[in-house]
C-alpha cells in the first residue's frame, strides 16, 4: 500500500480523495443507468451529470452550458486544437515549445493535414516570449494554444498578454489548465480563454474523465462522433461515476478541502534549501512565479532514471521529467536551452495535501544515499 507522504508526484497524478472515491463507486454499482436515457434510472443519472457540471464550472468561473466532459485532459487538448483547425481547409496555428504532448502532437498531426504550425520559443527562466508570439502571428492565424503552467517546471506563463494579443486579434485562444487546477487559482474570464482544458485525476479524482471548457459563442467542430451525447458536441456513452467524481472533487476543492497541512510553496522552499545545502552544485530549472507546489531541479553528473529507480527503492515517488518520461532529454527543459546531460539529469517533485515536513526529510535521505550511488558526488554535511 502506497506511503502517502512519500509520495512526490502530484503533477503526475493525485491520490483520489475517499469522499469523492465512495462517491464514484455508488453510482459505478447502483447508479449504473445510461444518461442518455429517458427512464427513470437514465434521468437520474442526468441529473447527476448535470449537478457535476455545474460544480466545475462554478469551479472556473464559467457556466454549465459551457463544460463538455472527455476522457482526460488528452482528449481535451486535441479536441481544441482539431476542432478549430478542422472547420476550414486551411489555417495556422501557433504552440508553445514546452507544451504538453498531446498538444504538441496534435498540432504536429495537423501540419500533415496541410494546415501551418508555428512553435514558439521560451526564455531561459521557461516563459514563452510575447516578441516571438507577436512576429509569428498572421492573417491566416486561428489558435494560439498554451498552456497555464508547464508541469514539470511549475513555471506560470504570461496568459493575461496572450490572451490579450489574441483578442485585439480576433485569434482563438486555448490555455491547457491541467496542472495548475487546484494548485492555483483558475478563472476562464480572467484568463480570457476561448477554450480550457482540465482533467480530474490532477484534482483528487479518478482518471479517465476531463473537460473542456468552451465559451459561448465559441464553434467547435466534434472530435468524437457517434448517436449525438452532450448536445452532439462529444458523443458517447457518457461516463457517469467519473463525471460525478470529478464533479465532486471541484466542490470539495472550492471548499478549500485539498490544501495541505503546510504551506505548499514554503515546503517546496525548504526542500530546495535543504538539497542545495547537501549539493551545492544543484540547480533549478526556471525562474520567476511558478506553481506552489513544483521543484525541477538538475543534479549534474547523474542519470535521472537511476535516481528515480534509486529513490523508488525506498519508497519515494518522484518523476524524471514528466510523469510519462521514458528517459529522453525533456522537450521542455531542451526549450529552455538546457544540454542533454543536464535535462537527463533532472527529478521533478511535486508535492501535495499529502506532503510534510516528514517528506522532505524523506526525500533528503533518499537523496543522501542515491546521488552518491549514482554519480560519486559527494553529500556536504
Amino acid at each position: 500500500m502506497m506511503q502517502v507522504d512519500l509520495y512526490l508526484d502530484y503533477n503526475g497524478s493525485t491520490p483520489v480523495d475517499t469522499v469523492v472515491a465512495r462517491e464514484c463507486l455508488d453510482w459505478m454499482t447502483a447508479g449504473f443507468g445510461n444518461a442518455a436515457a429517458s427512464h427513470p434510472e437514465g434521468l437520474r443519472a442526468r441529473r447527476a451529470i448535470d449537478d457535476a457540471r455545474a460544480h466545475v464550472a462554478r469551479l472556473i468561473g464559467a457556466e454549465p452550458d459551457e463544460i463538455w466532459f472527455t476522457s482526460g485532459g488528452t482528449e481535451s487538448n486535441n479536441w481544441a486544437i482539431e476542432g478549430t483547425l478542422l472547420r476550414a481547409p486551411t489555417g495556422h496555428a501557433c504552440v508553445s515549445a514546452i507544451e504538453h504532448k498531446s498538444v504538441l502532437r496534435s498540432a504536429e498531426y495537423l501540419g500533415t493535414r496541410g494546415y501551418s504550425v508555428s512553435l514558439l520559443p521560451v526564455d531561459v527562466a521557461g516563459r514563452v516570449r510575447i516578441d516571438a508570439l507577436e512576429r509569428a502571428l498572421r492573417p491566416d492565424t486561428r489558435l494560439v494554444s498554451v498552456m497555464l503552467a508547464n508541469n514539470e517546471t511549475g513555471i506560470l506563463q504570461p496568459i493575461a498578454q496572450i490572451s490579450a494579443l489574441c483578442r485585439a486579434r480576433g485569434i482563438r485562444f486555448h490555455c491547457d489548465a491541467v496542472c495548475a487546477i487546484g494548485k492555483v487559482p483558475v478563472d476562464v474570464r480572467g484568463l480570457g480563454c476561448d477554450l480550457l482544458s482540465l482533467s480530474a485525476h490532477k484534482l483528487y479524482a479518478p482518471k479517465g474523465v476531463g473537460v473542456l471548457y468552451v465559451r459561448r459563442g465559441v464553434e467547435l467542430d466534434p472530435l468524437i462522433h457517434g448517436c449525438g451525447q452532450q448536445c452532439g458536441m462529444r458523443s458517447g456513452s457518457e461516463n457517469t461515476p467519473g463525471a460525478i467524481a470529478f464533479g465532486r472533487a471541484a466542490e470539495l476543492a472550492l471548499a478549500g478541502a485539498f490544501s495541505a497541512g503546510e504551506d505548499l510553496a514554503k515546503l517546496r522552499d525548504e526542500l530546495w534549501s535543504g538539497i542545495r545545502e547537501r549539493f551545492p552544485d544543484a540547480r533549478v530549472n526556471g525562474a520567476g512565479a511558478r506553481l506552489p507546489n513544483t521543484l525541477s531541479v538538475v543534479f549534474p553528473g547523474t542519470s535521472s532514471v537511476e535516481l528515480q529507480a534509486a529513490l523508488g527503492a525506498l519508497g519515494l515517488s518522484v518523476s524524471a521529467g514528466a510523469a510519462a518520461s521514458n528517459g529522453a532529454p525533456s522537450h521542455v527543459l531542451k526549450a529552455m536551452g538546457a544540454s542533454d546531460d543536464d535535462a537527463r539529469a533532472t527529478l521533478r517533485f511535486s508535492l501535495g495535501r499529502f506532503s510534510s515536513r516528514a517528506t522532505l526529510a524523506a526525500v533528503w535521505r533518499g537523496l543522501e544515499q542515491a546521488v552518491p550511488a549514482c554519480s560519486g558526488v559527494e553529500v556536504r554535511r
